[in-house]
């Protein structure tokens, strides 16, 4: 007697990406391990995690800017590093420029906020932007600002251990959102010039969940005030932007992952992009 044909299991209506779950592991390790360092350790050693978090952020860099020498690698991310532990521990106005009335720290975030600025048409214009974003004269000196720019951005929102808390959270809540959205009910790709995985209704979710994020730590906890409620939304589109400008970077360099040291996220470049984004521009933004 013939056996009767095994019924095919029926598919799951949502789809779980395979990188979720080493995702979910890293950020329940790394979320708890982060605001225990926010809330306990000193102004000191949170800047010294700063700068061990960016030495890798701008040794990823290199492979975007092709830099590829070892040597030339630390000596490019620690080169910039160093500059940020110059201008957070000395006063290099007062030292050098002790007839100008300016303030190096501003000017360097500043350049950092122009940067992202400029991400954002290099998005919204890739095809025509592509040849710019390969340009290595560009890309040294970008990959320091960017860096030396958020590292000064975090030192001085630091200053108030919740102010921190709320803008990383309120990156954190963006990037995910976006990613769970996209991942689980996305169907209508955003650019995928740029990144075919990123889809409309993962930017909408990631920019509504992390503008309730702002309004709850601004108006409701009080944890970090804004100059006016529509940066809210200014500040939610740069991390936004942060994310699609490193993916097109990613792009043009023809690299998948920045780096393979955070299961789930690829590489300190990857995770940090919307922080960094975020952190620079909420640095003019809060009072």
């Amino acid at each position: 007697m013939a056996r009767a044909p095994k019924k095919p299991i029926p598919e799951l209506p949502i789809k779980i990406p395979k990188s979720f779950l080493p995702r979910l592991i890293t950020v329940l390790i790394v979320v708890p391990l982060a605001l225990l360092a926010i809330l306990y350790l000193t102004r000191e050693w949170l800047f010294a995690i700063y700068c061990g978090i960016f030495f890798a952020v701008l040794w990823e860099w290199c492979d975007i800017a092709r830099i590829r020498a070892v040597w030339a690698k630390c000596l490019y991310s620690g080169l910039f590093v160093l500059v940020a532990i110059v201008l957070e521990r000395v006063d290099v106005a007062t030292i050098v420029l002790k007839f100008v009335d300016v303030n190096l720290e501003d000017w360097i975030v500043g350049a950092a906020v122009a940067f992202w600025t400029f991400g954002i048409f290099a998005v919204l214009f890739f095809k025509s932007m592509r040849r710019v974003l390969s340009n290595r004269v560009l890309l040294f000196p970008a990959g320091g600002i960017i860096a030396v720019g958020s590292i000064l951005a975090f030192s001085e929102i630091d200053a108030s251990g919740f102010a921190l808390i709320a803008v990383i959270a309120a990156a954190g809540v963006t990037d995910s959102l976006a990613y769970i959205v996209g991942n689980f009910f996305g169907t209508r790709q955003l650019h995928p010039d740029v990144s075919p995985n990123k889809t409309w209704e993962g930017t909408i979710g990631g920019f509504i969940g992390g503008l309730l994020c702002l309004v709850l730590f601004d108006q409701v906890l009080g944890w970090i005030e804004f100059h006016t409620f529509w940066l809210w939304p200014v500040v939610i589109t740069f991390a936004i932007f942060g994310d699609l400008f490193e993916s097109a970077l990613k792009r043009t360099a023809d690299i998948k992952d920045s780096g393979n040291l955070l299961p789930g996220h690829g590489g300190f470049f990857d995770r940090f992009d919307s922080m960094m984004a975020l952190s620079v521009a909420t640095y003019f933004c809060v009072a």
